[in-house]
């Protein structure tokens, strides 16, 4: 009976991380119009998360006149074709990573493709990624 128990449980969880494992990997966001935003999104197979956001404005003659870089970590979970990101607030959120995705879902277009949807960060509503191959 225990072995027979032990082998459910085995084969749950395989199932479970093999649902989410097509999901591991970087999604990226390039805009060039105007300021020149990058966007990742690093899911990670332990469950965590990192995001960053790099913005670079140049001048008229393509010098580069003010850039920057936000970040945010945490972890990641699916459910219901969407991944939720979440954040501790105590270990997450850092000097080096102020960006708070607590609650923030995004939704599973194609293996490929996700859409931000809600977020307590509105800039990133409605952002669509592309996973990186």
């Amino acid at each position: 009976m225990k072995l027979r128990l032990l082998i459910f449980f085995l084969l749950t969880s395989l199932t479970s991380c093999s649902q989410t494992d097509k999901y591991v990997g970087e999604y990226i966001f390039n805009n060039s119009s105007g300021i020149k935003q990058r966007y990742k999104l690093t899911l990670n197979s332990t469950g965590t998360f990192e995001f960053e956001q790099h913005w670079e404005q140049t001048g008229m003659n393509g010098e580069i006149q003010a850039a920057g870089m936000e970040k945010g970590q945490g972890a990641w979970t699916y459910k219901n074709k969407s991944i939720i990101l979440s954040c501790n607030k105590k270990k997450d959120i850092t000097q080096d990573y102020r960006l708070d995705f607590d609650n923030t879902k995004v939704r599973v277009i194609n293996d490929s493709i996700i859409r931000f949807t809600e977020s307590k960060l509105f800039w990133v509503e409605k952002m669509e990624l592309k996973k990186r191959i």
